[in-house]
């Protein structure tokens, strides 16, 4: 009877001892930032993830329990998770938790971000148009925009130089229609790129955009200040109008080493 008394009270005042910490708590919300709370703890939260505290497949602490750990409210914490899992960070499973998600290599994606930012610097751009002609008979970009061998289209093929030095050999075709206001957009440098890196140009309602390796022609290899025969990137870019046609065809060639496909897998502090 003894031993049942104290075993009641045992379970009645569980460990008297210094209680263990709800959660390790290593940075502090400070509330006098500008930057709101759920962001702080979802920084924290990221950092956690990117020194191994929470590794990849393991459950992060419930929201309830990083809201008392980190003095906030609930909605707070929920927006702190919610904020890694618009990044791909974490997986909710509907009764069972937060988990930290496993590396994808699988997803990553390669952007044109250093093309961009040269097309972007419009001060330190010079275009110069080496040829451009009204082109009759047959050839590869009359299939591409479904025209006959018989029609005519206007190319156009223009050096492209940042800070002075060659960037890209740009060609562009499109249907021979003096009035059409795609032709204006063709021989407009800024227009035109501007269809591959901003929106809201209106002539044009959808295009596509297709990156292929290939070896400098000699005249091309000249125009660029590179070697006959350098393997350099091949964007290609087609556009079609508000009728769904193909209407504009062209590419740029451009050095791997102006152009370096980059892709960051992984967890990343910045």
């Amino acid at each position: 009877m003894s031993n049942l008394k104290a075993n009641i009270k045992k379970r009645q005042n569980p460990d008297k001892g210094p209680r263990r910490p709800l959660l390790e708590v290593k940075e502090a919300i400070d509330k006098a930032s500008p930057m709101p709370a759920y962001a702080q703890l979802a920084d924290f939260l990221r950092s956690g993830i990117s020194r191994g505290e929470y590794p990849p497949g393991s459950r992060l602490p419930a929201e309830a329990t990083l809201a008392k750990a980190y003095g906030v409210s609930a909605m707070t914490a929920r927006q702190a998770v919610s904020v890694l899992e618009e990044n791909n960070l974490v997986r909710r499973v509907q009764g069972s938790g937060t988990y930290v998600r496993k590396v994808d290599v699988g997803t990553s994606n390669f952007d044109l971000e250093s093309f961009a930012r040269v097309f972007g610097d419009q001060d330190n751009l010079q275009v110069r148009i080496v040829k451009a002609e009204v082109k009759k008979g047959a050839g590869p970009e009359k299939e591409v925009l479904g025209l006959q061998a018989k029609d005519s289209v206007i190319m156009v093929e223009r050096i492209i130089s940042h800070q002075n030095e060659p960037f890209t050999l740009h060609v562009s075709f499109t249907t021979f229609d003096p009035t059409s206001p795609t032709v204006e957009a063709m021989l407009d440098t800024v227009v035109l790129t501007g269809l591959i890196f901003q929106e809201g140009y209106s002539n044009f309602k959808r295009g596509s955009l297709r990156l292929t390796p290939t070896l400098l022609e000699p005249r091309e290899a000249r125009l660029l200040e590179l070697k006959q025969g350098e393997p350099v990137f091949k964007l290609d870019h087609l556009f079609y109008n508000f009728d769904d046609q193909p209407t504009a065809f062209g590419w740029f060639l451009i050095s791997h080493e102006k152009m370096p496909l980059i892709s960051k897998v992984g967890i990343w502090d910045d």
